[in-house]
């Protein structure tokens, strides 16, 4: 009796997930299995409706939404991997299968409850429709988008979309040829027209349903519409399209906010070098990790037994290296950690990020320099905004990932030093990719140098990735040396990790905070700032959070300024802080 709706969920179950593997890059075994039980009660619950009130499986209120799903499943996902999957190492798309999923049983029970109440189909079916065609063109214009520009919607696209004036729009569409034009419009109408038609047929067809029955449609219309729809976390804006939009739309509000405020955030801020000028050309650097622990680096912890950093235990020894052992995260979450680690804010003081002044001002400020940011982050992520913004203010500014058949191993940033012209001064900021999850995906698998290549293992995994950083930071370190007179490099962690624990947004210990630290100086440079160095080993074995780097660097630059309090500078006799004094969670812990 119910053989075809158990048909039609296998069948969805199947679809769904085999096509999420195939689409998907760089999938770890936690996020293949997570899947593989995800979609099972996404694919029951597509059904339940039909089933439980024998919903004919060619009903309108079935067959539309299951259009949406197989568009959604299919068109950004796959737009996406063919544009991308050179560049980009690591990405999936559940939420596309899982949004789909719910659209199906979410539509289908809320018609199925509306023909139980005489008079509503006419303006259901109006609100239905409006709302299903709008699914339906979300994943026809991506198409129009690729036949048009042969690629998948980009961030230059979608900021084009987002800021182009209404004028300019129109001026668009009749740049186009006219065909176009009529047949695009013929087709919302007809889409309009047939769904339209076929929702109000189906909601006019009543049928009596037990009390039973009109309860389970009732709750998962009340689930699902929470669920969805809701503002945050809802499985609509978690879509990788909708999510991007999202994305874009904050980086261009807080952009404006953030330009707008610049000329005042920077019209009072003065910066005096106290530093005799290096001999020739010089620069200086700093070096942001991802997701590194200090407790798996044997430079910090000589009792893990795996040397994961051959070249940090060399360099350490050397009268120019000092490392910190009692170094600590902001929080685990990056764009939180290293915007505040770039700027004036800090879990001790209450300022907004657009009014605080990052390392980049104070360079430039300070004259002399030109700056430089390479990443291998991504230029905007989910909610990267603070991060990207300090970094657009470098006047080099560059991401990996805008780099065609690149592959994006850490290594890869090297290319861009490069660029570094080695008769001026500069400031150069790396900020890796690290050991960031999936661990596998971290470093070339013929790099392992822990366990047996390609083989899902935790902690071996990331011991490999703590083992690719200090390979990566050696070339880098090596390199500027050579022909960047490098007088001065910094590197410290974002955050930690703990490998073998499922990341949570909720605070779980120490074990996510513990970060490493590194200074070097060259001779030259200890020679003429002395103060500096001599202060660092004073202080290196006192604690530290990463949201005070801003502080650290502006020692390392040495300079006076009124937007720098010498008391959070690690590099300063006035630093205040001891361990009670200090926190973690963005506040609210204290280590």
């Amino acid at each position: 009796m119910y053989n075809s709706y158990i048909l039609s969920a296998i069948i969805f179950y199947v679809l769904s997930y085999g096509y999420y593997l195939k689409i998907s890059h760089g999938l770890g075994n936690k996020a293949t299995y997570l899947q593989m039980r995800r979609f099972v009660p996404c694919a029951i619950l597509a059904v339940l409706p039909s089933a439980v009130t024998r919903l004919p499986l060619m009903s309108p209120l079935l067959i539309i939404p299951v259009i949406i799903w197989l568009l959604w499943i299919f068109t950004y996902p796959t737009l996406y991997y063919i544009s991308n999957h050179k560049v980009s190492s690591d990405f999936e798309f559940h939420f596309e299968a899982v949004f789909g999923l719910y659209i199906i049983s979410w539509i289908s029970a809320l018609g199925i409850l509306i023909q139980q109440i005489p008079g509503l189909a006419l303006p259901a079916a109006v609100i239905i429709t409006v709302l299903e065609v709008i699914l339906l063109l979300i994943p026809l214009a991506q198409l129009g988008y690729f036949v048009l520009y042969k690629a998948c919607i980009n961030e230059n696209g979608m900021q084009m979309l987002q800021e182009t004036h209404y004028n300019e729009i129109i001026e668009y569409f009749k740049s186009l040829p006219l065909a176009y034009n009529i047949f695009s419009a013929l087709g919302v109408v007809l889409m309009m027209g047939v769904c339209g038609w076929a929702n109000y047929g189906a909601l006019t067809q009543t049928q009596p349903l037990s009390l039973y029955s009109m309860a389970v449609l009732a709750a998962i219309v009340a689930f699902l519409t929470c669920y969805l729809w809701k503002k945050k976390h809802g499985v609509f804006i978690r879509t990788a399209i909708v999510e991007f939009y999202l994305d874009v739309k904050t980086y261009l509000e807080t952009n404006k906010l953030y330009k707008s405020n610049m000329r005042e955030r920077v019209k009072n801020l003065t910066v005096q070098p106290l530093a005799e000028k290096f001999d020739k050309p010089s620069t200086i650097m700093l070096v942001i990790g991802e997701s590194a622990s200090r407790d798996y680096m044997q430079a910090f912890n000589m009792q893990y037994p795996h040397n994961t950093t051959p070249w940090l235990n060399k360099l350490k020894e050397t009268p120019n290296c000092i490392i910190f052992p009692n170094a600590y995260s902001t929080c685990a979450n990056t764009v939180v950690a290293v915007s505040n680690a770039l700027t004036e804010i800090n879990q001790y003081n209450d300022k907004k990020f657009y009014e605080a002044c990052s390392i980049i001002d104070v360079v430039r400020a300070m004259g002399g320099y030109r700056i430089h940011w390479y990443s291998n982050q991504g230029h905007l992520g989910c909610a990267d905004t603070p991060v990207t913004l300090i970094a657009d203010t470098a006047d080099v500014a560059k991401w990996t990932k805008q780099k065609l058949n690149t592959v994006q191993y850490d290594e890869s940033l090297l290319d861009f030093l490069d660029e570094v012209d080695p008769q001026r001064n500069n400031f150069v900021v790396i900020h890796l990719k690290g050991s960031h999850f999936n661990f596998l995906n971290r470093y070339p698998e013929d790099f392992t140098r822990f366990g047996t290549p390609g083989k899902y293992e935790l902690e071996l995994n990331y011991a490999n990735t703590i083992a690719y950083t200090d390979y990566v930071l050696s070339k880098i370190f090596a390199y500027a040396q050579e022909k960047l007179n490098l007088q001065a490099m910094v590197y410290f962690s974002d955050h930690a990790v703990v490998p073998d624990r499922r990341r949570s947004p909720n605070f779980e210990g120490l074990g996510c905070m513990r970060i490493p630290l590194v200074t070097y100086f060259s001779d030259e440079y200890i020679a003429k700032n002395k103060n500096v160095v001599e202060t660092l080993r004073q202080h290196q074995n006192l604690y530290w959070t990463n949201d005070l780097a801003y502080e650290l660097l502006c020692s390392v630059f040495n300079v006076q300024s009124n937007k720098f309090d010498e008391t959070n500078s690690l590099a300063s006799p006035k630093f205040k802080y001891r361990r009670e004094d200090l926190l973690t969670n963005a506040g609210h812990t204290h280590i």
